[in-house]
């Protein structure tokens, strides 16, 4: 134990996080602006964060993209918010614009902060670096509108892009599925729920260090996740944060259901091909490559990364100054290109040998030298 009686692992490793990250930590801490608040009480400040980061730290890239705002009409006639992102292509052979894919976004931020505009540049970049049409859906936040609501947002969206994607010039029959964090759980549940109800066929998922086990207490059969207590204190999301926005969007009574917690789901077979990444720092690291290796123990095609000496919200937050947020997003806009350019895939239960390189498909050469994955044995704790 040192002077001020915390242990050494409980210390920020200064050594190994790259400066723009060292400084960020060191402002939410001198500010303390993500703790002792209620969840709504948190909402102007992180939304101010998030427009700030996405103004100075989001990659520059060349090339047009257009973007609007839309209301998406629900089956039950409730409008949702969203934005499109469509990215200028050439015209074919037939001298017109083909249809694009089409990307359903999810924004994070515990189920209870965030927005589908507060990313506006990181957006475009999915845009353009996937070649789709990107649709960013403003689901409802907790704890006004706690499970199953913002799921059902999410639901309802593809169901409107299986239907009307091409008034913004999709393609109905290419959809796919992204998010980090909460928004990551809230696409993983969006493609159980498809496979479940018989919806729309979903392409690929592609889950940033998402938060998909509630109860912090890992699937069936399943090892524990240390990273809750190695990486639950220093790194911006907490333990406590992460108690937070599990009370807010679901009684713990619910938190093992698959619709809340996909880990937990006892099938995972059927589903589409998934791109997980986790950062080594993060607290929800484990329960997402604990989800990667289940995902292909149910025979679904699922791509793993874990990236060294990087937070939670890296890809989101400093695409534009770190190079391996750079690659991620990079990485998982080429996966969902792949795999929505690809013919139909037949179904999750096909032989997974092809994915059994974890570090095959799009940018496995520059994820080898930027990742890292990391497994430990110890034992976490739940958060829930």
């Amino acid at each position: 134990m040192s002077k001020t009686g915390k242990s050494e692992q409980e210390r920020p490793p200064a050594g190994r996080l790259a400066l723009p990250l060292r400084l960020l930590l060191a402002a939410v801490h001198a500010g303390a602006w993500m703790t002792g608040r209620p969840l709504a009480g948190m909402r102007g400040r992180m939304a101010a964060f998030m427009r700030a980061m996405d103004a100075v730290a989001c990659l520059r890239l060349s090339g047009r993209v257009d973007s609007g705002d839309i209301d998406l009409q629900a089956e039950d006639g409730r409008l949702i918010p969203a934005r499109w992102y469509r990215p200028e292509i050439e015209a074919g052979e037939s001298g017109r614009a083909e249809p694009l894919p089409v990307i359903l976004y999810y924004h994070g931020g515990g189920f209870a902060l965030g927005g589908h505009r507060l990313r506006h540049r990181y957006n475009r970049a999915w845009a353009q670096l996937s070649g789709c049409l990107v649709l960013s859906v403003g689901y409802r936040l907790a704890p006004e509108h706690g499970f199953p609501k913002g799921a059902d947002d999410a639901y309802e969206a593809l169901l409107w892009a299986s239907r009307e994607a091409g008034s913004l010039g999709g393609d109905p029959a290419r959809l796919a599925v992204a998010g980090e964090s909460a928004g990551g759980n809230i696409a993983a549940v969006t493609a159980l729920r498809a496979r479940d109800a018989g919806g729309p066929p979903i392409r690929g998922q592609a889950l940033l260090y998402p938060a998909v086990d509630l109860t912090g207490r890992g699937g069936p059969g399943a090892a524990s996740q240390p990273s809750l207590r190695q990486n639950g204190r220093q790194y911006m999301l907490t333990l406590r944060l992460l108690r937070q926005f599990a009370d807010g969007y679901a009684p713990e009574e619910l938190r093992a259901q698959p619709q809340v917690s996909p880990l937990l789901a006892p099938d995972l077979g059927g589903l589409p091909p998934a791109l997980v990444v986790t950062a080594e720092l993060d607290p929800l690291r484990d329960q997402g490559r604990l989800y990667a290796e289940r995902l292909r123990a149910a025979g679904v095609p699922a791509e793993y990364r874990c990236y060294a000496g990087m937070i939670h919200d890296f890809t989101a937050m400093m695409p534009g100054w770190l190079p391996e947020a750079e690659q991620s997003l990079r990485q998982a806009a080429g996966f969902l290109n792949d795999r929505l350019r690809l013919p139909a895939h037949g179904g999750g239960r096909a032989d997974a040998s092809a994915s059994d390189d974890p570090d095959g498909g799009i940018g496995s050469a520059a994820a080898r030298r930027q990742g890292e994955e990391t497994r430990e044995h110890e034992h976490g704790q739940p958060f829930g």
